[in-house]
C-alpha cells in the first residue's frame, strides 16, 4: 500500500472512533461538516493532531481542534484553506522548532454549523513572549495587555500554557489555560480554602462553596488537570471556569481498563451522579486504538505508519457557579514512525 495522505488518515481514525455504533451515539452527524472543515486546516504534507470534543449529555455532536507542531519554513495552506490565518502561519513557522513544545491550531465550531469562521490556538508553554506577536498576527494585538495582566496575577503553580480565541467574533473572550502539577492539584483537592485563594489571586470571583466542593471532589480523581479562564474584552475574567482531568494512559488496553474500572470510570460516574453525563460515556473505552501499518516508500523500502486514538481529558465548565454538561476529548494522531507526530 501507499502511504496514507492526511484525509485518508483522518477518515480511518474517525471510522475507528465511530465504529460499532459509537458514531451516532457520541458524534451525531457532525462529521459531514467537520471533514471538509478539517481539510481546510492542512498545511503541506503534515499530519495535524485532531482533538474531537463531544458532549456527554444532550444531542450528540462534536467540535474539533486541529493542532500543528513543527511546520517547515515555506509551507502553506492549500488554496482556499486556512480560514484567513496565513499571516499567523507565516509567523508560527519562524518560532516553532522540531520536537519543540510550541504548537498552533485552528478550532472548528462544527457542532453549531459554523463552517466559514474558525478560532485559533497557541500553546506557548513557558514562552510567554510569543503571545503578543501571535495576537498581532491574527489582528487581536489590543488583547495583549489583558493577557499580560492576567499572567502577572496567576498564583504559583498555575502557569498559563496556552491561549485561544475567535478573532472578530463580537464579545469573544480570550481563553487562557494551563496545567496543574501533581503537588498543586493535590493541594487544591484537599483544601477548598486554598483553591478559593488561588481564584481570588487570579481575579476570578464567580465561585461559591458548592462550586469549590465540586472542584475539589473532581480534582481528587486524576493524576493531572487543566484549568481555563476567560479574559473578557474589558480585561476582566469572565464568570466561567473550566476544569479538565487528564488521562495519562497511552496504550489501548490500559486506557480501556482505566475507563471501565479505574480512575476514568470513577470520573465518569461522578459526572453522571451530578447529572452532567449519561450512559454514553461507557462507549468511550472502545475508541482507544494504536496500530502501525506498513507502506511502500518511494525508494522501494517498507515504511511504517502509525495511527492512534487516545483519551485526552474529561472537562466540566462552571458558569456563574453552576456546572454545565460535561465534555470529553479524544486525540487522533497519524504519521511516520521515527518522526514527530504533530
Amino acid at each position: 500500500m501507499r502511504k496514507p495522505d492526511q484525509m485518508t488518515a483522518f477518515d480511518a481514525l474517525y471510522a475507528i472512533a465511530a465504529g460499532d455504533g459509537r458514531g451516532e451515539a457520541l458524534f451525531g452527524n457532525s462529521v459531514e461538516l467537520a471533514r471538509p472543515a478539517y481539510e481546510r486546516t492542512l498545511i503541506g504534507g503534515g499530519y495535524p493532531t485532531a482533538y474531537l470534543e463531544f458532549p456527554l449529555l444532550g444531542d450528540p455532536c462534536f467540535d474539533m481542534l486541529s493542532v500543528h507542531g513543527y511546520v517547515e519554513e515555506g509551507s502553506h495552506f492549500a488554496e482556499g484553506a486556512g480560514f484567513g490565518y496565513d499571516r499567523m502561519l507565516s509567523w508560527f513557522q519562524g518560532v516553532c522548532e522540531p520536537g519543540g513544545s510550541v504548537s498552533c491550531g485552528i478550532e472548528l465550531d462544527t457542532a453549531s454549523g459554523e463552517t466559514e469562521r474558525a478560532g485559533v490556538y497557541l500553546q506557548q508553554r513557558t514562552r510567554h513572549e510569543l503571545v503578543a506577536p501571535f495576537l498581532e498576527s491574527v489582528g487581536e494585538s489590543a488583547r495583549t495587555k489583558s493577557y499580560l495582566d492576567a499572567l502577572a496575577r496567576m498564583p504559583e503553580g498555575w502557569p498559563p500554557a496556552y491561549v485561544g480565541l475567535f478573532p472578530g467574533r463580537p464579545g469573544t473572550p480570550l481563553r487562557i489555560g494551563g496545567y496543574l502539577g501533581r503537588d498543586e492539584l493535590c493541594h487544591c483537592a484537599e483544601d477548598p480554602d486554598h483553591l478559593a485563594r488561588c481564584f481570588r489571586q487570579a481575579g476570578f470571583s464567580a465561585f461559591d462553596a458548592d462550586m469549590l466542593r465540586r472542584c475539589c471532589e473532581f480534582m481528587e480523581l486524576a493524576p493531572s488537570a487543566d484549568f481555563q479562564f476567560d479574559i473578557m474584552p474589558d480585561g476582566s475574567l469572565g464568570d466561567t471556569f473550566g476544569l479538565s482531568l487528564s488521562f495519562n494512559e497511552t496504550k489501548p488496553r490500559q486506557a480501556r481498563e482505566c475507563m471501565e474500572s479505574g480512575y476514568g470510570g470513577a470520573i465518569m460516574e461522578l459526572l453522571q451522579g451530578w447529572g452532567l453525563a449519561d450512559n454514553r460515556w461507557k462507549l468511550i473505552a472502545g475508541t482507544a486504538f494504536a496500530r502501525h501499518v506498513g507502506y511502500e516508500r518511494e525508494d522501494g523500502a517498507e515504511g511504517r505508519f502509525a495511527l492512534a486514538i487516545r483519551f485526552n481529558y474529561a472537562k466540566v465548565k462552571f458558569t456563574a457557579c453552576e456546572p454545565r454538561p460535561a465534555k470529553f476529548y479524544l486525540t487522533c494522531t497519524a504519521g511516520d514512525l521515527g518522526t514527530t507526530v504533530n
